[in-house]
């Protein structure tokens, strides 16, 4: 079989072309859908060909020992949509739920579900490499746009928008920057700073690595996103403490530790919210709180504090915002700790942050070791963060980023080239 200088054979390197493409699509088309009665969105449906491909591919080439490696992750990975569906199917029952709503909170779930699939077939194909190839198929889709933007506005404007941009903080937002508000693309960006960011001493041993860097970066700021550098601070900051924690004492006892502080933390954050603190803030220190405060006294008669509140079931609060009338502009909530509260309940919320963190730091943690359990954690901060005032849970970009990102610690390395 013919290969190349590097010994890559040829059908491998079209299988990466495939890949790439079909990846890069699923990035690019992230609004777009196909309407069969029910609206399939392209995301989700190359999501599915990538998890089809691979398993095919499976059933060529089949490694039983990367294979339940990465079987046993996509089942930790899945816990969290599980306990969001097996939360709300008693309340869709009982309450007497519309079927639109069901259906939107079934897609909401399956969708987050496929693109952990196609995350564990990208690895299964290409090993660890397929991180790689995941983060260049991210910013093939990103820097298609960046081109169409620049054609049509000119590069010198563009830099000049960036710059400012980044300078201000995001207080001052040209408008052919805004054109590169792709918030979904460049929160899944930001996971893999953050990888890049506590991985560094493996990360700049791996060329493909740092070739990518650069782009990374440059897409993360075209994207800017306050909230989302906040979030790569606080992920990177978790795992500075961790490391220092974790010398002289119990490595395991820290990383639960943090996982149910961080659990406490979030539901704090929903109290809060209840009580108004978008209302405190903006008064008292004259905040622009971006319509959250206006958002949060919207939501506020649809649910209470407290063990007796069992939630409306999943895709309640997206139906809802989906129904308002035409006046209002805002169509979601951009609280996604405090949506899932809403939609699963007390006991519901509870049951989905067991799963999100104790249950996967301390999987990686039994499989992995130290270093990774804190990786885990990190990058699981940096997604509850950006939640806090987005729709981060529920970006299947960011579902995919963090999955591979997990997924990869889990594989050995693998030998040059790919398969």
């Amino acid at each position: 079989m013919k290969t190349n200088s590097r010994g890559y054979n040829w059908p491998d390197q079209c299988l990466a072309a495939v890949y790439f493409f079909l990846a890069c699509g699923m990035y690019y088309f992230h609004d777009e859908y196909i309407n069969l009665g029910i609206h399939f969105m392209y995301k989700f449906v190359l999501a599915a060909v990538l998890a089809a491909l691979s398993f095919l591919i499976f059933l060529v080439r089949t490694d039983l020992g990367r294979g339940g490696c990465l079987l046993r992750h996509i089942v930790v990975l899945s816990l969290p949509h599980v306990a969001i569906l097996m939360a709300s199917v008693p309340l869709w029952v009982f309450q007497i739920q519309r079927m639109s709503q069901i259906r939107r909170g079934l897609s909401d779930q399956i969708y987050g579900l496929a693109m952990i699939l196609a995350m564990a077939g990208i690895l299964y194909t290409f090993g660890r490499r397929g991180l790689w190839l995941n983060l260049a198929a991210m910013l093939g889709a990103n820097f298609i746009t960046v081109a169409q933007v620049i054609r049509e506005n000119g590069l010198s404007v563009y830099l000049q928008e960036l710059r400012a941009l980044v300078v201000t903080f995001a207080n001052e937002t040209g408008p052919v920057i805004q054109q590169m508000e792709i918030h979904e693309l460049t929160f899944a960006l930001g996971v893999y700073l953050v990888f890049y960011a506590i991985n560094w001493k493996e990360c700049r041993r791996d060329r493909a690595a740092m070739l990518l860097l650069g782009p990374a970066l440059f897409c993360f700021l075209s994207g800017f996103k306050r909230i989302g550098a906040v979030a790569v601070a606080a992920a990177v900051l978790v795992s500075l403490l961790l490391r220092v924690l974790t010398r002289r004492s119990s490595g395991a006892f820290w990383l639960l530790a943090a996982s149910f502080l961080v659990i406490g933390i979030a539901f704090l954050y929903i109290c809060l919210v209840e009580r108004g603190i978008f209302d405190y803030l903006s008064q008292r220190f004259g905040l622009n709180t971006m319509g959250r405060k206006e958002l949060s006294e919207f939501i506020d008669q649809y649910y209470w504090i407290g063990p007796d509140f069992f939630g409306n079931g999943a895709g309640f609060v997206t139906r809802l915002f989906s129904d308002l009338p035409a006046e209002y502009t805002i169509r979601a909530l951009h609280n996604d700790i405090l949506m899932i509260y809403i939609d699963v309940g007390f006991w519901g919320f509870w049951g989905w942050m067991l799963c999100y963190f104790p249950l996967r730091v301390w999987n990686i943690y039994r499989r992995k070791g130290l270093k990774d359990g804190v990786l885990c954690l990190s990058l699981q901060v940096y997604v509850l963060v950006t939640a806090m005032t987005d729709n981060t849970l529920y970006y299947i970009y960011v579902t995919g980023a963090l999955s591979i990102c997990l997924m990869s610690c889990l594989l050995e390395e693998q030998e040059a080239g790919y398969a």
